[in-house]
Order: C-alpha cells, then structure tokens, then sequence
C-alpha cells in the first residue's frame, strides 16, 4: 500500500493513472479512501489521482494529531509538496469538503479546480456537533454504531455498503472527536468568497446531513461555481447515483 511521510504522520493513500494532471480526493467523517475508489477508475488518461487516508483515518497512521480542519488541509499541501505536485484539482466529499475550503482558502493559488460533494461552509447546529463529539469520546467502540453510521451516508444503500464498515471502525477515536469539535467551530462563509478557481458543488437531493440547501448557500457565496442537486442520492452521490455524478464531474474537469 502507498504511503507517503506527511508532517511527521505516514498517510495512506490511493493511487491511480499516470497523467501529467492531477487529482487529490478527500473523504469524509467515519469514511475513507475507499469511497472514491470507483471515481478513480473513471479518470480520463491525463490524471493521476489520489485519494487519501486523513490522519487518524483509514489506513493512515493513528495517534499522532493534531487532527484540526486546518491541521488536515495542511497535510494536503504537504502531500502534494512531498509528490511534486504544484497545482492540481481538489475533491472533497462532507469533512473532506470542509477540508478542502480550509485549503482553498489559504492556500488557493495551488488549485487548478475545486470539487465540494455534500459539504458546506459551516455546520447548522455547532451545539449538536459538539455534543456528538462528547459523546464519541466516552461511547464504547462498537460495530453497531459505526453500522449504523455508514448507513446513514446513503439514501440508496449499495449492496457492498458493509465494506465500508472495518475501514471506519479503524479510526481514531482522538481523530474522529477533535475533527468534529473542529468543524463546529468553523465558519467559511466570510472566506469561501475569495475563491476564484472554478468550483463543483454537488449535493444530494434526498442527504440530510447536508441539505441542498448548504448547496445553494455556497453555490451563492462563491463567484465562480456551479451547483447540481442530483436527484434520489444522499450523502454520497459519486456512489449512490454514479450514473449522474460522474458525467457531470467529468465535463466538469474538461
């Protein structure tokens, strides 16, 4: 498996094609690289595409944060320093999107394109977010919670969803815990503005963990972008409706 040393942690990561292009791909909460396995077969020949394990997740080295938003964009600009790999198009889906505008907006002369799937620019509820948090620190560690959870991605269950499941249960708790008070605490819409680099945003119609309404809310906020709702998908459209996600990701990359 490929790992490269990032800010002192060995990230695991995806690697597919050889083009001069390239791709980084981010997941979300309770995810991995694995979510974005199937986009990666559908690169065209000019991309190399990497997904990555985020610290503390995945197959990514454990137990060494700190596991911050900023902290976690940080390690994507030294992933991509570490490759040689000065501009290249950014993909984020839920915390990976959150991941991805705490890059762009510090770091946004680096990007060729921004993708943002099932994200927004701030959370609704920071009370609830944080209340999660406190809860996942003290919760027993059990199958059925991180089940349930990688149920919850999904309006249209596949039927290899449980595949999912081993890589989620191997994250950090500190990682799944200090990622979450994070995000609470984290209000991009006074920044995402400055973003001129063209942007994807991509909800799922029937997700409500991010509504199409954070879609529109960005959609509104950042001057170059597009929006598509897709119709039937939750919080993981590239998978749930792969029929309608990649086509249009991929006009999009044209």
């Amino acid at each position: 498996m490929p790992f490269a040393y990032v800010n002192g942690v060995n990230i695991h990561h995806l690697v597919h094609g050889d083009g001069p292009d390239s791709i980084v791909f981010l997941h979300g909460f309770c995810q991995s690289s694995r979510f974005w396995e199937t986009t990666l077969e559908q690169l065209p020949d000019r991309y190399t595409g990497y997904a990555l394990d985020l610290r503390g997740f995945g197959d990514s080295e454990k137990d060494k944060g700190p596991y911050g938003i900023p902290d976690l964009a940080d390690d994507v600009l030294s992933f991509a320093n570490d490759l040689g790999i000065e501009r290249f198009t950014l993909v984020g889906n839920s915390m990976g999107g959150i991941v991805c505008q705490s890059f762009a907006t510090r770091h946004g002369a680096r990007l060729e394109k921004l993708v943002l799937v099932s994200t927004g620019a701030s959370v609704s509820n920071s009370a609830a977010a944080l209340e999660k948090a406190d809860y996942m620190a003290g919760m027993e560690w059990s199958r059925d919670f991180f089940e349930n959870a990688v149920k919850g991605f999904f309006a249209i269950l596949p039927e290899d969803w449980e595949r999912h499941v081993e890589p989620a249960m191997n994250a950090s708790r500190e990682a799944m815990v200090e990622s979450t008070r994070s995000s609470a605490s984290l209000d991009f819409f006074g920044a995402v503005g400055a973003i001129s680099v063209p942007t994807l945003i991509v909800q799922g119609e029937k997700d409500i963990g991010r509504t199409p309404e954070d879609g529109r809310r960005l959609n509104e906020a950042i001057d170059n972008s597009i929006l598509h709702i897709l119709p039937g998908a939750g919080h993981t459209p590239m998978l749930e409706r792969s029929d309608l996600f990649h086509p249009i990701f991929l006009d999009f990359l044209k």
